[in-house]
């Protein structure tokens, strides 16, 4: 039996390795509430903080030796996208007690169809195949029931509460972070809004017949075809969390219903297929069905 003294040297000791250079607490320095900050930083840096939070952002407060790619690694993220979410350069030396903000997806839901297998869900959900077994107390991973409903775990792996904006902070004119990458670089020859007396529920990119686009955030593919005789040829992506993304008048697309695709990916090429006067790319951002401003989304 471990003496006292033993045990808690051994306590210690296992708390340093777990905070070594191999491992990395995920749940270290994440901010669970914006009004836990909201004393410690001058009001102007606060509401550009509050301005950057939404629900699919987590805050984190940097800890000495932080750096982007560190983070990175930690909590499954692209470093220049973190970068980008906080007006930061690429490689950027971050400073400790920085407040982030990070990128942040909720856990999901999933049932098992025939054929499926741990494995090939956690490549569909871009999560590692033992932290989806331990979130759901899979024991055998060979045999997995049709009809069982998976747990899906978000980012970070270990989750925090949803951050909770707070009355100060609603009063501000919140911005979401822009965490979307564009999915065509071009100009925007129609906004987001009114238009004479029609709504228009994205943003028209102008774009040359056969330009490339790309998937602005990971996500399922939910529809790759012909979308109605305004939309004509798209893409629809389910990100997760209620968030989709559309990328109508395509010419090609190069991706198929269920498929899995990454930020960045290549997933079509401009047209002008449906209601369109010439090629360009309609994109639109829903939340829970609700069309909203992509601009507020996208990095600059």
């Amino acid at each position: 039996m471990l003496s006292k003294k033993m045990a808690v040297t051994l306590v210690l000791t296992l708390a340093m390795l777990a905070t070594g250079p191999g491992v990395l607490p995920a749940r270290a320095a994440v901010i669970d509430d914006l009004q836990q900050v909201a004393t410690t930083m001058a009001p102007a840096e606060y509401q550009q903080l509050a301005s950057r939070v939404n629900s699919y952002t987590r805050i984190y407060r940097v800890e000495e030796g932080d750096t982007l790619e560190r983070l990175g690694r930690r909590f499954q993220a692209d470093p220049e996208l973190i970068a980008v979410m906080n007006d930061l350069e690429p490689g950027a030396a971050l400073t400790a007690g920085q407040f982030l903000v990070l990128p942040h997806m909720a856990d999901q839901t999933y049932t098992v169809t025939a054929g499926d297998t741990l494995w090939s869900i956690a490549r569909r959900y871009s999560v590692d195949a033992g932290q989806l077994a331990a979130a759901n107390g899979i024991a055998d991973s060979h045999n997995l029931r049709v009809g069982t409903i998976l747990t899906i775990p978000g980012s970070p792996a270990v989750a925090a509460v949803r951050p909770a904006v707070s009355l100060a902070a609603r009063s501000i004119d919140l911005k979401p972070a822009a965490f979307l990458v564009w999915p065509l670089i071009g100009a925007i020859t129609s906004g987001f809004g009114w238009r004479g007396s029609e709504f228009h529920h994205g943003l028209d990119i102008a774009g040359n017949l056969g330009d490339k686009i790309r998937a602005a955030l990971a996500g399922t593919v939910v529809l790759s075809g012909w979308g109605n005789s305004i939309y004509g040829q798209m893409v629809k992506i389910d990100h997760g969390n209620g968030l989709e993304t559309v990328y109508a008048h395509t010419s090609r697309n190069l991706v198929q219903t269920g498929e899995y695709v990454q930020a960045g990916q290549v997933i079509a090429e401009v047209g002008a297929t449906g209601n369109a006067t010439g090629p360009h790319l309609h994109f639109e951002v829903r939340e829970k069905g609700r069309a909203i401003n992509p601009e507020v989304f996208l990095t600059r």
